[in-house]
């Protein structure tokens, strides 16, 4: 007869292997744990970068350093009275661009590569408001940017004036400051959810705190891996996609667990140990929940396929949290109640009703026996009436809105950097400090101001032909000021008769609103 170790050693081994998974998969937590604040240093909030190398705003993009000596995200400062209608008298802020380019300065640090370019106080034609435009050194954070002038002006400004900073730099930090708070109160909004759900389901004060536990180890392990991956340049992440990795790991993690906890209380009612009914729990749900990981794993992937780079990055983030969430659903879930035994499910702790394995189990009556006992003796007309339900549900396609939401509008809160936009359209071209950037031939430089200069929507063209513009690999940039808001409907108008117009003499169109419209189309 073959060699059977003692009960009593077959339980230690057991205790052992269940101990060591969740000693590894704690130790996965405790190094994962720390990463969530490392997850916002790798995460870009820069619309340009979602865009395609191929994007014509792009290959604008990265020609601007060729031009200018700083590459950064301009901000613009607007003064104007507090009471309205009063008159800004520019020579009040004589001193402000000296202070701001020092602030600015000191606030990027020794590592910054350019000082801070400041212009001087320019006027609206009404009086009424003034605006600065300053550009930070290239590798300066815009929220860093955006709250070292905050400070100054709100210490340094006149009496009886007030200031917004608005611009590319100020959306960017308002986009930032959205996104710095949305995973610690999405993962509270997400885990408080589960719970509420967990206990009306199993109605047991233990369980549902294990089963949000293996989700939250789950979510430490994708964390985990999704930061080194984004250090080393393999995925993009951003305040959305770190958002929607949250939600998708805490939902994916308790929907296995649900699957797997309902097959071993089932199991715990057919063995005589919670051993037993641990291995019979995981032969039979390890299956299915594979099953719905790779599907959803597959799904994500396709994103790849994608052009936005916001859209192609989520794919492989939230396919690694998607494969923490299995893994740890039967691995450390099973373990965990594996040494907790029947007592987890207090106060309805399940009882054997087989003294032996291979006894049948209690029979059942419930709603989701008769649900799968229907679908067990129509399987086919049940898929066919499902399918056509599904295609139904598709018809909504037709009526939907792609054309997305401009910059402007992404934060539904307070805004300084909306309401300084604000005050730069009634008071300025909407365009100013944040140019649209023809890049255009020589030889053709002439004829593309001209003819860009003469449509309604654009303010002013610079340099001209009267200045000496500066030619790099043949090219020349031109600076195009929009009479409607960079982020607005019409200025995206603007830019594609721009391109309509000079595309055929080799110019191409860049700068804030281009990236706008490529991202939409895109």
């Amino acid at each position: 007869m073959p060699y059977a170790p003692p009960a009593g050693s077959r339980t230690f081994w057991r205790r052992a292997v269940a101990a060591s998974l969740i000693l590894m998969w704690l130790g996965v937590a405790a190094v994962g744990g720390p990463k969530f604040g490392e997850i916002s240093e790798v995460a870009t909030n820069d619309q340009s970068s979602f865009l395609p190398e191929s994007a014509e705003s792009t290959k604008v993009s990265d020609r601007l350093g060729d031009f200018q000596d700083s590459g950064s995200a301009p901000a613009i400062v607007v003064v104007t009275a507090e009471s309205d209608g009063d008159r800004v008298d520019p020579a009040e802020l004589r001193n402000l661009p000296e202070q701001l380019s020092t602030t600015v300065d000191g606030a990027a640090g020794t590592t910054a590569t350019a000082a801070t370019e400041v212009s001087p106080p320019v006027p609206s034609d009404d009086g009424e408001a003034v605006q600065i435009i300053v550009s930070p050194p290239e590798d300066a954070a815009p929220a860093d940017t955006v709250a070292a002038l905050q400070g100054i002006l709100d210490s340094e400004l006149p009496d009886g004036l007030q200031a917004q900073v608005t611009g590319p730099a100020g959306f960017s930090a308002d986009l930032s400051a959205a996104f710095a708070g949305i995973d610690g109160l999405l993962l509270l909004v997400a885990v408080a959810a589960v719970l509420v759900v967990l206990v009306l389901v199993y109605r047991s004060p233990f369980l549902p705190l294990i089963v949000l536990l293996s989700s939250m180890v789950a979510l430490c392990a994708a964390v985990l891996v999704n930061v080194a991956l984004a250090r080393a340049g393999a995925v993009m992440i951003n305040g959305q996609i770190q958002g929607i990795l949250f939600i998708l790991v805490i939902g994916a993690a308790t929907d296995y667990g649900l699957l797997y906890t309902a097959r071993y209380r089932e199991e715990l009612g057919r063995h005589d140990n919670s051993w037993s009914a641990t291995v019979a729990a995981l032969r039979g749900t390890w299956q299915p929940v594979l099953a719905s990981a790779a599907t959803v794993i597959a799904g994500l992937l396709c994103l790849l396929l994608s052009d936005l780079a916001s859209n192609a990055g989520l794919g492989p983030v939230a396919a690694v949290g998607i494969a923490a969430a299995f893994f740890t659903s039967l691995t450390f879930l099973p373990a965990v109640l594996a040494l907790c035994g029947r007592r987890v499910f207090w106060p309805r702790i399940p009882h054997s009703t087989a003294e032996q394995e291979d006894s049948p189990g209690p029979a059942h009556s419930g709603i989701w026996d008769r649900v799968a006992a229907l679908v067990a003796r129509a399987p086919r007309r049940i898929a066919v009436g499902v399918g056509l339900v599904l295609v139904a549900g598709c018809a909504g396609l037709i009526t939907l809105d792609a054309d997305g939401v401009p910059t402007s509008d992404y934060v539904i809160g307070q805004s300084d950097a909306r309401d300084g936009q604000a005050v730069l359209d009634r008071h300025f071209p909407a365009g100013s400090g944040a140019p649209t950037y023809v890049l255009a031939p020589e030889e053709n430089s002439d004829v593309v101001r001209t003819s860009v200069g003469a449509l309604d929507g654009v303010a002013a063209v610079a340099p001209g032909p009267e200045t000496d513009a500066s030619v790099v690999d043949g090219d020349v940039l031109l600076e195009v000021t929009l009479t409607d808001s960079p982020y607005s409907g019409a200025a995206e108008d603007t830019v594609q008769e721009i391109r309509d117009r000079v595309g055929d003499l080799g110019a191409m169109v860049g700068g804030t609103t281009a990236t706008e419209l490529d991202t939409r189309e895109t």
